[in-house]
């Protein structure tokens, strides 16, 4: 399947995007967040101009970042970090 992203870009995104989960829970683990809310604050602002572009591009982020076991998502509104995205966190995002 094709997604919405290059390669890169969603490597680029998924960094962007999991650094914005980390500012929003303060790097607590207990804490959920809204990805589409994370997506539009830490990945692309003018998704606001778009909304179903930009749900569709949230659900494609979290899709990655579930499979490389970084986060946890209950649902699209209720993701957060697990411990081995906290790790990552810690080492990348400022």
């Amino acid at each position: 399947m094709q997604g919405m992203f290059t390669r890169e870009e969603l490597e680029r995104y998924s960094l962007n995007f999991l650094c914005g989960l980390y500012k929003t829970t303060f790097g607590n683990l207990n804490e959920t967040a809204n990805g589409v809310d994370i997506y539009f604050k830490s990945v692309s602002q003018s998704a606001y101009e778009r909304p179903a572009l930009g749900f569709k591009a949230a659900n494609e982020i979290i899709m990655e970042l579930v499979q490389n076991g970084l986060i946890e998502a209950l649902s699209t509104d209720a993701i957060r970090l697990t411990s081995r995205g906290l790790e990552k966190c810690r080492k990348v995002c400022r």
